[in-house]
């Protein structure tokens, strides 16, 4: 614990550089190789050298790519591209298949209607789906990129995060205020758990085989226990939690309160809001470096001509910097093996680069 007080003390967080890329939103992290994957909202995924903070390789991607996730051991990039077919019942998606060591598309598949979230089980690299217009999960081989199934699930899924320790999977459906279990052997739901109103992000401890879910609408955070599928405590956060995340090392979950403009932080060993940190303008997305033990947070205020990034040290529980990034930071992702932090700025058309 003093060395990571250490740390925090003598390097101070700063950006060290601006990557200048069109319309980026969503980023992802290969910590084996250090490169950086970067979807542009309308037609590609751009590959950033993780050691020069250049881009190497834009990849062409129709359909909108948005949200992706990386299989590190297998080199794979998967994205989910929102806009293929639009009609009057939604918007069909579709999920991109990249090899990471030839940067090159494999191939696509067609997906439910207006994609909201993908999920990747790290264990048997199979890829997740979240189609909210269909309340569906379309369940892929991350080898083949083809559809092995789709799990019906409740009313508008937004989220989905997955165990690969118990290979379960727990879905975020909005609209019914649920969290739908469905069991990664079988494909089927084995559990519907009431939560609080407008479940949204989702995040799991594998070691404690707990889950906890964020409830917009309700600002509460719902702790569910991995073996029973039963909640065991609700939590008041603030105002309108839209990211949450929690550090396995450290047994802390953080929210991101976008309308309170705060943080809250969690024991997982009390279960209950041990700190409320202020933090900049509608903060949305959180990141951790657990080896720094910081906290990095995309303050995303659309009235700023540019967005800022707070640092929480996970010791003190205190903003030790802000930072300013470009302007409408969208995402964020830790590369806690560099500690390097990558920002997208999607209205600055721009990445920035954060030593942590």
């Amino acid at each position: 614990m003093s060395k990571a007080i250490l740390i925090q003390r003598k390097v101070a967080p700063k950006v060290i550089a601006t990557i200048p890329l069109n319309s980026p939103l969503h980023v992802a992290i290969n910590p084996n190789t250090n490169r950086v994957f970067v979807t542009r909202s309308l037609d590609a995924l751009a590959v950033i050298n993780g050691l020069t903070n250049r881009v190497i390789k834009t990849i062409p991607i129709e359909n909108a790519p948005n949200r992706l996730v990386v299989n590190a051991r297998k080199n794979r990039i998967h994205t989910l591209n929102t806009g293929v077919t639009a009609n009057p019942t939604g918007i069909t998606g579709s999920v991109s298949l990249v090899n990471g060591a030839t940067n090159r598309l494999v191939s696509s598949v067609d997906v439910g209607k207006d994609g909201a979230a993908i999920a990747l089980n790290a264990a048997n690299g199979r890829v997740f789906a979240v189609n909210a217009g269909s309340n569906s999960v379309t369940v892929i081989n991350g080898r083949t990129n083809r559809v092995i199934t789709t799990v019906k699930v409740g009313d508008t899924p937004f989220n989905a995060a997955v165990n690969p320790i118990t290979n379960r999977i727990f879905v975020s459906n909005h609209d019914a205020s649920t969290v739908s279990v469905i069991n990664g052997a079988t494909n089927k739901v084995i559990a519907t758990v009431k939560v609080g109103s407008g479940p949204d992000t989702i995040a799991i401890n594998p070691l404690t085989n707990r889950i906890f879910v964020a409830n917009t609408n309700s600002s509460t955070v719902s702790v569910i226990n991995g073996k029973t599928n039963k909640v065991i405590k609700t939590i008041r956060v603030g105002v309108s939690p839209n990211d949450i995340k929690v550090n396995v090392r450290t047994g802390r979950v953080y929210t991101a309160n976008s309308t309170a403009n705060t943080v809250s932080v969690i024991s997982e060993r009390k279960l209950a809001v041990i700190d409320t940190i202020k933090v900049g303008s509608q903060p949305s997305v959180i990141g951790i470096d657990t080896k720094k033990n910081r906290i990095f947070v995309v303050n995303a205020s659309l009235k700023l001509s540019r967005g800022t990034v707070s640092v929480i040290g996970g010791c003190s529980n205190k903003v030790i910097a802000t930072l300013k990034v470009g302007a409408q930071p969208s995402d964020l992702s830790v590369n806690s093996k560099t500690s390097r932090v990558y920002v997208t700025n999607s209205a600055g058309d721009s990445v920035s680069v954060i030593r942590s």
